[in-house]
């Protein structure tokens, strides 16, 4: 008899406590839904909340960027970076990066964007996304001003300088030339004084810029080698930092800060 009531004692205690539990809420009651403002923004929400944005930039790619004299950074980047954070109303903090390992960096969340004049290709749209594109530009070869080679078809088994990881070194290997790849074209040029190679494929601005500053003997040869549209380079599903990105650009273009910063660099609009 013991064991009996015991047992039933037993089944009306867990009656008990199940009933507690399921009576925790009113029947119908839901909880408020969490806000989800946070994840949707995902990395702009993190900008905005700790008021600072992280640029990955190569910071040897003159006039769009580098360092000056007094080992400052600046340039046509610089200048449109630092005008798309007061939009944002964050500041910018600046990494340095090798450009062969500048996407890896943004892969790995070193920092939240590139802006270092990476032209869009659908090679690198397989790895990140990219902003709508904030200037055009076109590939040039560069020669010694004694050289023999007439045109870019003249290249084929001679040696070419270009920096690694970029649409010039592609453009080389299609034109067939003995690439020889750089960390970035400043070393390129020094190797073209040198005699180490017997042309320089790069961006026409920034070729026309170092041959200025360095007072080379050099020249460009023929017509543009290829034509690419550079953009702001984001990781992928930062659909809100990308919008919030093209909004500013699309600002600056309206407005005329866009025009007033690219004559500052080259002389005329270049978007």
């Amino acid at each position: 008899m013991n064991k009996k009531r015991m047992i039933v004692g037993l089944v009306l205690a867990l009656f008990t406590l199940l009933l507690s539990a399921c009576g925790g809420k009113e029947t119908g009651s839901t909880e408020a839904p969490k806000s989800n403002e946070t994840e949707t923004a995902g990395v702009l929400g993190k900008i905005k909340t700790s008021g600072t944005i992280n640029i990955g930039i190569e910071g040897a790619y003159p006039p769009f960027n580098f360092y000056n004299d007094k080992n400052e950074l600046e340039g046509f980047d610089v200048d449109i970076t630092n005008e798309i954070a007061k939009r944002m109303g964050v500041k910018p903090n600046y990494i340095a990066t090798p450009w062969d390992s500048i996407i890896a960096g943004l892969l790995s969340k070193k920092y939240d964007i590139i802006l270092s004049s990476m032209a869009i290709t659908e090679e690198r749209k397989k790895k990140v996304d990219f902003t709508d594109p904030y200037y055009h530009t076109g590939a040039q070869l560069f020669i010694p001003e004694s050289s023999a080679i007439a045109s870019s078809t003249d290249i084929k088994g001679r040696k070419i300088g270009t920096a690694m990881g970029t649409t010039f070194e592609k453009k080389a290997n299609e034109l067939g030339a003995e690439l020889v790849t750089y960390k970035n074209d400043m070393l390129s040029f020094q190797d073209m004084a040198n005699g180490r190679v017997e042309g320089v494929i790069t961006d026409r601005g920034v070729g026309a810029r170092i041959i200025k500053e360095k007072s080379y003997p050099f020249k460009p040869i023929g017509d543009p080698l290829l034509k690419d549209a550079a953009g702001i380079a984001l990781n992928k599903n930062e659909e809100a930092l990308r919008v919030e990105l093209n909004k500013h650009l699309e600002q600056m273009f309206n407005d005329g800060t866009y025009e007033q910063i690219s004559k500052k660099w080259f002389d005329q609009d270049i978007r």
